[in-house]
C-alpha cells in the first residue's frame, strides 16, 4: 500500500477508527489492503439518523493528501441529498478544503453529522437540511451539457434591437469529444431587416453556417419562455411555441431573457443546452494599447514568423502584412505554429487564417513570395512599397537577401526592424533590434553580432550551428531543434517586437541585443537561461550617414549578403 510509506499512517487510521468503535456508535470495522493498486478500504458499520449504515471507506493511493471516500457498501443506495452521483458522501472535508492531518474519524464523525441532521424535523415536521458548500465551477456546470452555445454580447444586442417575433440564427457547430458547440455567427435577413453578421466571430465561422436555430427574445411567464422551463414537454411540443412549420425531427430553439440564453436541442427527445457566458475581463497589460494602430510586417511566415505573428496579434496587434512564399507541409508541423489545417496552403494564407481566429477584427494584406527570388522588379517593388508603410519590421526569413531587403527598407524610411535566430542544434539564439536614432543600421547591427559571437576566445560551436532557422528554403538542409527551442527564441523575439512599438522611453531593455542560452553548451556554461547581452554602437552622425546612404541599397539577384552572422 502506497500510503505506508508513510511512518504508521495505516497503524493510526485502525487506532482512529477504533477509538470511535469505544464510543459506541460504530459496531464494526474490517480492513482490505489491495497491494496491486495500492489502495486500502474498509468495511465499516455505524449507526447515524436511526439507522445502521452499512459503509464502505477507500483510502486511495494519494492518502493522506486527498480525502478518503466514505459511501453505502451496496450499490445504488441514497442517504442523503449530500450524495455524488458514485454514491460518495459530500462531506464538511472535501478535496477542496483537505489537510493531511484529517483522518478516518473526522470523516466518520462528518457522516453522522450529515446523517442525523437530515433525519431530524422541525417543530413542523419538516426534515432539516445542511446547507450546501458547494462551488462549482462553470466547467463543472458546462460538464453537464452536451451541447454549449456561444452568443456574444453584440448578437444579443441586435436581437434586443429587432425585438418582436422568432428570428432565424446562423449556427456554426464544431463537433469536439465531449460536446457539440454552437456557435452563433450572425441573425438571418427579414422582410423587416437585413443579414446580421456578428463581427466578434471569425469570418471562416460567421461564412459557413451549417445550422440554424430559432430564436426569440422572451417575456417572463411567456409561452416560450415556460416551454423552455418544461421539462416534461415533447420535442414536437417545445417547437411549436417557435414555429408554425411542423417539426421534422429535429431542430434548435433559443430564447433570451434578462441577457441570458435559455436553449434546448430538439431530436428523439430534449436536450439542454449549456450557454457559455462571455469573457471580457481584461488580461492584456494596459501598456499594450500603446500598439493599437501600429502596423507589423512579418518578413517570414516560417516556424518562428507565425509564433511571433501570433503572440503579436494576441497581445494587441490588429494590422499585418504577411510575407512569406513557402507552402505549408507536414514536416513543418513540428515547429509552426500551424497544424494539418493548413498543409498544402501557402504559409502566409495559413497564419492569415490563424490571426483571424484569434483576432476577428485584425487587418491583413499579404504578399506571397520570397524577397530574393526571381520576380520582376515591379512584384518586388510591390512588396517593398507595403514594407514600408508598416510600423515595425520583424524578420525572420533565413535568407541573406531577405533580410537585405527587409534591412534596407528599415535604413531608407527609418522604420523599426527587430529579428531573431535560433542556433542550429537547438542550444540558444538571439535576439535583436534596430531602432532609428538609437542603434545603427540592421546591416551593421548585424556584422557587429556577427563579430561578437565569433570572437577569438570563445570555443568554436558546434557542426551543424551553421545551419540558419527561419522560413527554411527546400534547398537547405534541415535544422535540429525542436518546437521548444524555436517557442522559447520566438517568445523573446515577439516580446522585444511589442517593447520596440511602444515609446522609447518605456522599454525594459537596458541593451539591444541578447544571446541566450538553452542548454549548456558553447559558452553557454550555465545552461537554460545563461543569457549575454551585446553592447552595440550608437549610430553615427547624420553626416556621414550620408556618405553611406549608398551602401544600404538591396542587394543584387543572386547575391547573398549574409554573413553567416547565425553561425555561433
Amino acid at each position: 500500500m502506497r500510503f505506508q510509506r508513510f511512518s504508521d499512517r495505516l497503524e493510526a487510521e485502525k487506532k482512529a477508527v477504533a477509538a470511535l468503535v469505544a464510543e459506541g456508535w460504530v459496531y464494526r470495522a474490517e480492513w482490505h489492503v489491495d497491494e496491486a493498486n495500492g489502495t486500502v478500504t474498509a468495511d465499516v458499520d455505524f449507526e447515524a439518523g436511526g439507522q445502521l449504515r452499512e459503509a464502505k471507506l477507500v483510502f486511495p493511493f494519494v492518502y493522506p493528501f486527498c480525502p478518503l471516500q466514505i459511501m453505502p457498501r451496496a450499490d445504488g443506495v441514497r442517504w442523503s441529498e449530500h450524495q455524488w452521483p458514485n454514491g460518495e458522501l459530500c462531506l464538511e472535508f472535501r478535496s477542496d478544503n483537505w489537510r493531511d492531518t484529517f483522518d478516518a474519524r473526522d470523516m466518520l464523525q462528518s457522516a453522522r453529522r450529515l446523517l442525523d441532521t437530515e433525519a431530524t424535523c422541525d417543530d413542523a415536521g419538516i426534515p432539516l437540511q445542511v446547507a450546501s458548500a458547494h462551488r462549482v465551477t462553470e466547467g463543472q456546470l458546462l460538464a453537464r451539457y452536451a451541447l454549449h452555445l456561444i452568443m456574444t454580447d453584440t448578437l444579443k444586442a441586435e436581437l434586443y434591437r429587432r425585438v418582436t417575433g422568432v428570428q432565424l440564427l446562423d449556427i456554426h457547430e464544431v463537433t469536439h469529444d465531449n460536446c457539440i458547440v454552437l456557435i452563433a455567427v450572425g441573425v438571418a435577413g427579414s422582410p423587416e431587416h437585413e443579414r446580421w453578421i456578428d463581427p466578434g466571430v471569425p469570418a471562416h465561422f460567421s461564412a459557413s453556417p451549417n445550422s440554424v436555430a430559432r430564436v426569440a427574445v422572451l417575456e417572463k411567464g411567456d409561452d416560450r419562455h415556460l416551454a423552455l422551463l418544461n421539462e416534461g414537454l415533447t420535442p414536437d411540443e417545445v417547437w411549436q411555441r417557435f414555429s408554425a412549420i411542423p417539426f421534422d425531427g429535429h431542430g434548435t430553439v433559443i430564447g433570451l431573457i434578462n441577457g441570458v440564453a435559455l436553449g434546448k436541442w430538439l431530436a428523439k427527445k430534449v436536450y439542454d443546452i449549456g450557454e457559455v457566458p462571455m469573457d471580457n475581463q481584461q488580461r492584456s497589460l494596459v501598456r499594450n494599447s500603446r500598439v493599437a494602430g501600429k502596423r507589423v510586417a512579418i518578413v517570414g511566415c516560417g516556424s518562428m514568423g507565425s509564433k511571433v505573428a501570433a503572440s503579436l496579434a494576441r497581445s494587441g496587434v490588429t494590422k499585418f502584412l504577411l510575407i512569406d512564399g513557402d507552402v505549408m507541409k507536414a514536416g513543418n508541423v513540428e515547429r509552426n505554429d500551424l497544424d494539418w489545417n493548413a498543409i498544402g496552403a501557402h504559409k502566409v494564407d495559413g497564419v492569415a487564417k490563424r490571426l483571424r481566429a484569434i483576432r476577428p477584427d485584425v487587418d491583413i494584406e499579404r504578399w506571397i513570395g520570397r524577397l530574393g527570388a526571381q520576380y520582376s522588379t515591379g512584384n518586388v517593388l510591390t512588396c517593398l512599397e507595403q514594407l514600408a508603410e508598416c510600423d515595425l519590421i520583424v524578420e525572420g526569413t533565413a535568407s541573406g537577401q531577405g533580410f537585405g531587403y527587409a534591412a534596407s527598407v528599415a535604413t531608407i524610411e527609418q522604420i523599426p526592424m527587430v529579428w531573431g535566430r535560433v542556433f542550429g542544434g537547438g542550444y540558444g539564439g538571439y535576439v535583436t533590434r534596430c531602432r532609428p536614432g538609437l542603434e545603427r543600421s540592421p546591416l551593421e547591427v548585424r556584422h557587429e553580432i556577427h563579430l561578437w559571437l565569433t570572437q577569438p576566445d570563445f570555443p568554436k560551436p558546434p557542426k551543424d550551428s551553421d545551419i540558419d532557422y527561419g522560413a527554411e528554403p527546400d534547398d537547405q538542409a534541415p535544422m535540429i531543434a525542436d518546437d521548444t527551442d524555436v517557442s522559447v527564441i520566438s517568445a523573446h523575439l515577439a516580446r522585444m517586437a511589442l517593447d520596440t512599438l511602444r515609446p522609447v522611453e518605456e522599454t525594459d531593455y537596458p541593451f539591444s541585443a541578447y544571446v541566450i542560452g538553452l542548454r549548456k553548451e558553447w559558452i553557454f556554461e550555465q545552461g537554460p537561461f545563461d543569457t549575454f547581452s551585446v553592447t552595440l554602437q550608437p549610430p553615427e552622425p547624420s553626416d556621414k550617414l550620408e556618405a553611406k546612404d549608398q551602401e544600404a541599397v538591396a542587394p543584387a539577384p543572386g547575391a547573398d549578403a549574409d554573413p553567416n552572422v547565425e553561425t555561433a
